[in-house]
């Protein structure tokens, strides 16, 4: 797998997206607390901060291995920590998967567009993917938007894309491909 210093800071116009770290639980436990923050996605609001130190540590594992890449989104200025967004290999090789989310206290901002767009450049340019997919629960329509604005391609959706509470959650999927030098 591809070797990236833990270092790597990914500049934007207004964002820095560095990697993870334990300063960033206080950023994931508020943005948890926020009712219906948790459902579009795979994982449930931790009961405890003390339930994300082994989630960090798994991360930051998970990138010194080459096989996830995940980030927190800061803003620029004041290095204030306002979401997440990651990119983990998939089983074919070349193909990676993006996901990310931002604190409800900072939606509707452009925010994320900008964040992915920089992690998707580092995907193709630092990772050599040839594809880059992502998903979004159906009735997560910011989300859609975001992935359209991004150029993703709608390719299917997926009935049972993840189980919340036991029960299936429809997806959205999409995928982007390398431009051909």
């Amino acid at each position: 797998m591809k070797s990236v210093p833990l270092e790597t800071v990914l500049q934007t116009k207004r964002l820095q997206v560095r990697s993870v770290s334990h300063s960033d639980i206080d950023l994931v436990w508020s943005a948890s607390r926020t009712p219906g923050f948790n459902d579009g996605m795979v994982w449930d609001p931790p009961k405890s901060k003390e339930e994300l130190i082994p989630i960090t540590e798994k991360n930051i594992s998970a990138w010194k291995e080459g096989q996830s890449f995940t980030f927190t989104i800061e803003l620029a200025e004041e290095n204030t920590p306002i979401g997440r967004i990651a990119i983990r290999c998939e089983d074919n090789p070349g193909v990676w998967d993006i996901g990310f989310w931002i604190h409800p206290d900072y939606w509707n901002k452009g925010y994320a567009t900008e964040a992915a767009r920089a992690v998707i450049e580092f995907g193709f340019v630092e990772l050599a993917a040839s594809r880059i997919t992502t998903a979004h629960a159906i009735f997560n329509t910011p989300s859609k938007r975001v992935i359209e604005k991004l150029g993703f391609q709608f390719t299917g959706e997926n009935p049972c894309g993840f189980k919340k509470q036991g029960k299936p959650v429809a997806e959205y999927e999409y995928a982007i491909e390398a431009k051909p030098l």
